[in-house]
C-alpha cells in the first residue's frame, strides 16, 4: 500500500509513478535501507571476527582429564 494514499490531497490511482514526492520518499527509504544494511554487515563482520578469535583461543588449549 502506498503510504501517501490517505494523506495526499493530490492522490489519484497510479499517480505514484510520476509523483516527485513519492520518488523522493522512495530514494530516502532506499538510502536508509542501504545504511542499515551496511551497519549490519559491519557488525556481522566484527562479531564474526571476535567469535573466530575466541574459538581459536579455546580450541588451542588441550584439556587433560
Amino acid at each position: 500500500m502506498i503510504p501517501c494514499r490517505a494523506t495526499c490531497p493530490h492522490y489519484t490511482e497510479g499517480c505514484h509513478k510520476t509523483c516527485a514526492k513519492w520518488k523522493a520518499y522512495q530514494e530516502n527509504f532506499q538510502a536508509q535501507h542501504r545504511q542499515k544494511m551496511m551497519w549490519l554487515k559491519a557488525q556481522n563482520e566484527a562479531s564474526t571476527t571476535v567469535l573466530r578469535q575466541c574459538l581459536a583461543m579455546n580450541s588451542s588449549r588441550s584439556y587433560h582429564y
